[in-house]
């Protein structure tokens, strides 16, 4: 255990220290040869620290007069406590291998650990009642972000920053052109996989089980999508060989969606190289087929043809609050000031995609964030800039928790938003 614990206070400690976790996990994990079973012990440590750092924030600044300037210490002691508090494992055995972690990395260190985490323990219960009376500790994000969410949603604030730390349900889409959702759920069946039928092409599965081995996935009969994010190939309107453009595509699963429902000519641009290669990937392994281009959407558009688009999917970079549960480090990687930063750069993406856009064609402006600025705020100041853009009023599924485009998070979608606008 005390090589999993450690593993995961360093990959903490570079989250806290601006590092993207999908990232970085995966270079650490790839650069150490570690298994499977040890990866996923690490995975859930790291996840459940950074799930519940407001707490143990909380609890090491009751405890600690001056914390270690030691980073690799101090996150030492943030995964400690989570196990702790979780009871994932029997406490004895977490003080123990934690100590010997420290040992490890600062020999010094080790009686401090040990007497915070034993002190802790004696203290338990009511420490964790006193963070309750704590925003920060309670809910465990940044206290501007909680206020936010107070401040935007004052009726929903606690059911969403609720579902942010929950741990996502897997969720699929049927790829159409290989298969019917029905008689893939006839398979779900004959296999005893437990699932729930969504709607379009999605399938929510009961319990967690390892991507390969649904059935069918490499053969690509089904990808990994979020039900929320499946919408939006169905809301964009798509006909018969309609010239479409996903302007900013990675990875891919949103433009694989769309030539699974329909038969359009479709262009995917995307400006990360290394993003281009995982929409390939999904090309690759769906049997799909159209035209990938590594460039940026933007005022010159150098890549583009002159030839005018019938539909745009506009999906643009956001602080991605709305997918937290999915990306938790995302909770303690954002700043305030980042929403502003974002709305003058969705802004200037949506200009530059109109463009592409023929008369009387359509547009379909996705974030995955819950933040007003990014979204609602950056249509209307579009609308009132560009007379040519009129909103076309979207009609939601009925299992959909939405409020004015906003997908508001649940058990069966992701905290999307989305808007629909059509040239005159």
């Amino acid at each position: 255990m005390k090589e999993a614990q450690l593993i995961a206070a360093g990959l903490v400690k570079d989250v806290q220290e601006g590092s993207n976790l999908s990232k970085i996990f995966q270079k650490h994990t790839k650069k150490n040869k570690i298994n499977q079973k040890n990866k996923a012990q690490i995975k859930d440590l790291v996840y459940g620290t950074l799930r519940s750092y407001g707490k143990t924030k909380f609890i090491i600044n009751k405890l600690v007069k001056r914390p270690p300037s030691n980073l690799l210490i101090l996150n030492l002691l943030h995964v400690a406590l989570f196990q702790l508090i979780s009871n994932r494992s029997n406490s004895y055995t977490v003080v123990d291998q934690i100590v010997s972690a420290s040992n490890m990395v600062s020999k010094s260190h080790t009686g401090f650990i040990n007497g915070v985490l034993r002190t802790f323990l004696r203290k338990k219960e009511t420490l964790l009642e006193e963070s309750q009376n704590v925003l920060e500790a309670k809910y465990s994000y940044p206290i501007w972000w909680i206020n936010q969410i107070k401040t935007e949603y004052p009726k929903a604030w606690q059911n969403i920053l609720d579902v942010g730390n929950s741990h996502p349900a897997l969720i699929i889409r049927v790829n159409l052109r290989k298969t019917s959702i029905n008689k893939y759920a006839k398979k779900l069946e004959t296999q005893n996989v437990e699932h729930l039928l969504l709607g379009y092409e999605a399938i929510l599965i009961k319990k967690p089980m390892q991507i390969d081995s649904l059935p069918g996935f490499n053969e690509g009969e089904v990808s990994i999508q979020d039900y929320g994010a499946q919408l939006a190939a169905h809301l964009l309107d798509l006909k018969k060989n309609h010239t479409v453009l996903d302007a900013c595509s990675a990875p891919g699963g949103k433009a694989c969606h769309m030539v699974e429902i329909q038969d359009i000519k479709l262009t995917a641009v995307e400006v990360d190289k290394q993003r281009v290669e995982r929409i390939n990937e999904n090309l690759n392994r769906l049997g799909h087929s159209f035209k990938v281009i590594n460039d940026a959407v933007n005022v010159k558009n150098s890549w583009h043809d002159k030839k005018s688009f019938d539909r745009v999917l506009l999906d643009v970079p956001c602080s991605a609050s709305g997918i937290v549960r999915r990306h938790i480090d995302i909770k303690w990687l954002r700043r305030f000031s980042d929403l502003k930063y974002f709305h003058e750069k969705q802004f200037d993406l949506l200009k530059a995609s109109w463009k592409l856009l023929k008369g009387e064609g359509k547009l379909l402006y996705v974030t995955c964030s819950i933040f007003n600025v990014e979204n609602r705020m950056v249509v209307d100041r579009f609308l009132k800039e560009e007379k040519t853009a009129n909103e076309i009023k979207i009609k939601f599924p009925k299992n959909v928790n939405v409020a004015d485009n906003q997908l508001l998070p649940s058990l069966a979608h992701d905290g999307l938003f989305y808007a629909l606008l059509q040239k005159e």
